[in-house]
């Protein structure tokens, strides 16, 4: 439906701010910049949104590509990023890719014990270079700070039983090959200081031990920011700064894996109402959009968002209830309630703020498929992504006739 706000736009459809977006990669890279001088890296996390556009935005400002499995690899090579640029994780990776990976460069985190095999099928002429993933009981050091809780993380080589000291042995006797990164990341509920201050300092620890020459530690991903001045960002890079000189790892570079903080702010989500409905329990608001496009895991409670009536003198009435809902046939596609707010009318349309993260990657083909996109530079909007159609639907599959 055409958006009765901005005549450029077509409702449902998410907006990508590309100078929100440029700005937010530029301040983390300046807090990098100042505290770890040229020993650093921003890798964007690819799974947090790999729209295209998106992603050659971050290739355009000499970033990084984060990548956990093929597919995403091979959509790194595709729009444009230097193998040498693609930090590669995640324990799914193929053989084929793998290999690929580390003989061209790229920055590969080990993360499962077939992969510790395939470094032997590598070239024994040359030598490599590769990281690992390590695994230990964050939960233990910070109680209620992690997603995982007291059921643990299922990723990396855990250093409280000695599977990584295992791997680290076995990967010592393949003699061309060194491990010159450990991979720290922890999905972390508080996205506290605290978090990172702990795994900087498993990582020294686990350096030290195993006496490991390590060009870089990867701290993962998971921080609060985007949208302010970069306050945020340099709180945690100038406090795992000091951690790791408190350590007396002055000369290790860090490696950075953002997602949500770079893209969430960046990203607007439209959509229209349709129909409004008066039951019992109140009025529906059935809308063209979906929870589905905002809220993929179902669990947001609160949005940042605007209403623009189609006009403001067409209906005055209070509602004490109103359910603005999606066009799913699930009755829980249930977006937000307003309450003792001005009644919805068709033609109405919703203005979703902070929808960058995850929304776009989650997208389904439920009923309706992927809507449009488009891209604002600041002076016009341009569509980067059309609404998927019947044809990109079958366009891959067969069918009787």
């Amino acid at each position: 439906m055409e958006n009765k706000e901005n005549k450029e736009i077509s409702t449902p459809c998410y907006v990508f701010d590309y100078l929100q977006f440029k700005k937010n990669m530029d301040l983390f890279k300046k807090s990098l910049d100042k505290y770890f001088k040229g020993k650093n890296i921003l890798s964007y996390s690819f799974k947090t949104n790999s729209l295209p556009y998106i992603l050659s935005c971050v290739r355009e400002s000499n970033n990084y590509a984060e990548v956990v499995s093929a597919e995403e690899y091979n959509l790194a090579i595709k729009v444009g990023f230097d193998e040498k640029k693609i930090v590669y994780n995640g324990p799914i990776k193929t053989k084929d890719s793998f290999l690929y990976a580390v003989e061209r460069g790229s920055i590969v985190n080990i993360d499962s014990q077939r992969e510790v095999q395939w470094l032997r099928d590598l070239d024994k002429n040359k030598k490599y270079k590769i990281g690992l993933r390590v695994n230990f009981d964050l939960e233990e050091k910070l109680p209620g700070q992690t997603m995982m809780g007291e059921l643990g993380g299922r990723f990396g080589f855990c250093d409280d039983n000695g599977e990584l000291m295992n791997v680290i042995n076995s990967i010592r006797n393949i003699k061309n090959v060194d491990i010159s990164v450990l991979h720290m990341h922890v999905s972390s509920k508080s996205k506290s200081i605290e978090v990172y201050n702990e795994l900087v300092k498993r990582a020294c620890e686990i350096a030290r031990k195993y006496n490991l020459s390590l060009e870089y530690i990867d701290i993962g991903g998971g921080f609060f920011g985007g949208g302010d001045d970069g306050s945020q960002y340099e709180a945690y890079v100038s406090q795992i700064y000091e951690t790791m000189q408190e350590q007396g790892m002055k000369d290790i570079g860090l490696i950075v894996e953002p997602g949500a903080s770079l893209i969430a702010t960046c990203v607007d989500y439209y959509l229209t109402v349709l129909d409004i409905k008066k039951t019992t329990k109140g009025y529906f608001a059935v809308t063209d959009g979906s929870r589905l496009h905002l809220d993929p895991f179902f669990k947001k409670n609160n949005y940042k968002y605007f209403v623009n009536k189609i006009n403001d003198n067409f209906e005055t009435e209070i509602c004490i209830k109103q359910v603005v809902c999606g066009f799913t046939c699930m009755e829980n596609d249930r977006i937000l309630t307003l309450e003792n707010s001005q009644k919805l009318n068709e033609g109405d349309v919703i203005k979703f703020e902070l929808a960058g993260s995850y929304t776009m990657s989650y997208n389904n083909l439920f009923i309706r498929y992927l809507p449009r996109v488009y891209v604002y530079n600041g002076k016009k909007y341009i569509e980067i992504r059309g609404e998927w159609s019947i044809n990109e639907i079958m366009q891959l599959n067969t069918w009787r006739k």
